[in-house]
């Protein structure tokens, strides 16, 4: 028979042993969360499942939601990172529990070297869309207007040449399309589309400053000529990116046109 004193410890040992159980699970779910950070040199954070790996000059890093991208191995602070992943904890954690199994993440399958076309492809044949043909070169200059082509508004090419070359984003044109202003761009990766959409969100910022309300329609193509998307960027849409009240990502998926 228990006496009230061995009853009183056997519910306080269960008590902990939950409470372990729970903290685990907690901390479990923060690394699930933030498994690693890329910094790079420019100061942008590329969150990640897990450490990149290194193949040629190419930082490999397969990214939060599972998609595989690569960056420049001179684009990467190889000390900053580490550093980050050190004083930030929840980036990477090591938990010390015999009862658990190591995590293990499925193993992604072969991706081509053209991701955005292939999704392209794919949602083009469901929409019943033709396939795409080789698009028309995109000039690495970025000004002036071709023969035949309407004059392009000053403050949108001044502006867009400013912000382009700064974040060097170089295969670009900025022209006029049925009295609107449109921007072409060359982007062969995730990461170059997010980059131009980032880019062309504080030129319109600064468009916008200088008395220009109107929309801008920007023409993503990669250097195979498919399509990488079409985006209608309004100043409203802007402002939102610039102030960080909505991610590139989730502005790609709610306004993409194939």
């Amino acid at each position: 028979m228990n006496t009230p004193c061995q009853t009183d410890r056997s519910t306080l040992e269960r008590l902990v042993r939950r409470s372990g159980i729970a903290v685990a699970a907690l901390v479990l779910l923060t690394s699930s969360l933030f498994a690693y950070v890329v910094k790079l040199k420019d100061g942008t954070l590329v969150f990640a499942r897990a450490p990149y790996t290194v193949k040629g000059t190419q930082a490999i890093i397969t990214l939060e939601n599972g998609n595989v991208t690569q960056i420049a191995m001179d684009k990467v602070d190889v000390p900053g990172t580490i550093q980050y992943n050190k004083e930030n904890f929840g980036n990477v954690v090591a938990i010390d529990a015999p009862e658990e199994k190591p995590k293990q993440l499925p193993t992604a399958p072969p991706r081509s070297n053209n991701p955005l076309g292939d999704l392209i492809k794919q949602r083009g044949t469901r929409m019943g869309l033709p396939t795409p043909g080789p698009a028309a070169p995109v000039s690495t200059s970025g000004t002036g207007a071709k023969s035949g082509e309407a004059a392009v508004d000053p403050v949108y090419q001044a502006v867009f040449t400013q912000v382009f070359q700064g974040a060097e984003i170089s295969q670009f044109r900025v022209v006029s399309a049925r009295g609107r202003t449109r921007i072409l761009v060359t982007a062969d990766s995730e990461q170059a589309v997010f980059s131009t959409l980032s880019a062309a969100a504080k030129a319109m910022r600064d468009a916008f400053a200088r008395g220009r309300s109107d929309s801008v329609e920007i023409v993503l193509t990669a250097s195979s000529g498919e399509p990488a998307g079409t985006f209608d960027m309004s100043p409203a849409q802007a402002k939102l990116l610039v102030d960080k009240n909505l991610t590139v990502q989730e502005y790609f998926v709610r306004n993409v046109i194939f």
